[in-house]
């Protein structure tokens, strides 16, 4: 398994992590758990950067990070991010479920697929028609739990997810996901 399919492998597991620690001890102590996290990864971030070796986490790093990533972490520290921006800012668990499977599971989805596809997008040379069906499609799971507005959700969130903006998707496909559950 290449270093890439680990990652998005990492990436479905912490969607279904948080999916569960939704659904077992509820939205607060998710947020509790994703807060200590984001706390004690910033902490062994700072270490990292002080070229101080914490084995744990230089194995993590060399195992699951991509190259020429801002600092060892980067990845980590978005999901994570992202997640805490949903779990904060949204109160119904079931919108929170619905945007979870975005960032874990159709993110993953559209970058396994996407790889291996022939047709890039018009505004994004990096992504494929591939990846974005792949996207949207694995974004419509959260029908199951927020019904027919999954649809306009999974849409946008799937043009922001394949627009090159320079910001990580797993920081913008969250944001999309509290405007959009806002709004409607």
């Amino acid at each position: 398994m290449n270093n890439e399919d680990k990652r998005q492998l990492v990436h479905v597991l912490v969607g279904v992590a948080a999916l569960l620690l939704l659904f077992t001890v509820g939205r607060w102590w998710l947020l509790l758990c994703v807060f200590m996290i984001l706390l004690v990864g910033s902490l062994f971030i700072n270490r990292k950067m002080q070229d101080k070796n914490i084995y744990v986490i230089d194995w993590f790093v060399q195992e699951f990070e991509r190259k020429k990533v801002r600092f060892p972490g980067w990845g980590s520290a978005c999901i994570a991010t992202g997640t805490l921006i949903l779990v904060a800012y949204l109160q119904n668990p079931l919108e929170i479920a619905a945007s979870l499977l975005l960032l874990g599971i159709s993110d993953a989805l559209s970058t396994v697929v996407g790889r291996n596809g022939h047709w890039t997008l018009p505004l994004n040379k990096k992504k494929t028609a591939e990846g974005s069906v792949a996207f949207f499609a694995g974004g419509l799971a959260g029908w199951l739990f927020v019904g027919q507005i999954m649809l306009p959700v999974a849409a946008v969130a799937t043009l922001v997810e394949s627009i090159d903006s320079g910001i990580d998707d797993n920081l913008l496909v969250p944001i999309v996901c509290v405007v959009l559950f806002s709004v409607f």
